[in-house]
């Protein structure tokens, strides 16, 4: 157990680095990108390996994977621009960026399920374990500190 542990702090520590190393820390938003990292990471590698036999996995960590690629495009956003003041060019520049990323995220669904022909269970699946993933280290994150 111990061992688990000692892998866990390496892991992590790993990605923590690398995200302080871009600027995107935050003692919420740090925590929450690494999780979500690490879990579409796991679920692509997992359903690339079991792809021969089910896909379900393999879509199931695209859709993970793009709730990831969301929520890091928003925080990268938002903790580089600053948190202080909000003007309404402020709002209108979140806004187009918040619509460029729906249009990117409609392309590669679209390309998922009608070019790969994925079950659409398998993105939502992953798109819902992604939000409830980030809920979960937000709470974890929030009861620590």
């Amino acid at each position: 157990m111990a061992e688990l542990k000692q892998i866990w702090k390496t892991v992590t520590h790993g990605f923590d680095a690398r995200l302080w190393r871009r600027g995107l820390w935050h003692p919420f938003i740090g925590p929450l990108l690494r999780n979500l990292a690490l879990l579409s990471l796991f679920c692509l590698a997992a359903g690339a390996a079991c792809f021969a036999f089910t896909p379900w996995l393999f879509w199931f960590g695209v859709g993970v994977s793009l709730m990831a690629l969301i929520f890091f495009g928003l925080a990268r956003f938002f903790l580089r621009s600053g948190l202080g003041d909000y003007s309404s060019a402020f709002l209108r520049v979140v806004l187009l960026r918040w619509g460029g990323r729906l249009l990117a995220l409609a392309g590669l669904l679209y390309v998922a399920l009608i070019v790969c022909k994925a079950p659409p269970a398998a993105i939502l699946g992953g798109f819902t374990v992604g939000a409830a993933a980030a809920l979960l280290t937000c709470v974890a994150a929030r009861g620590q500190g």
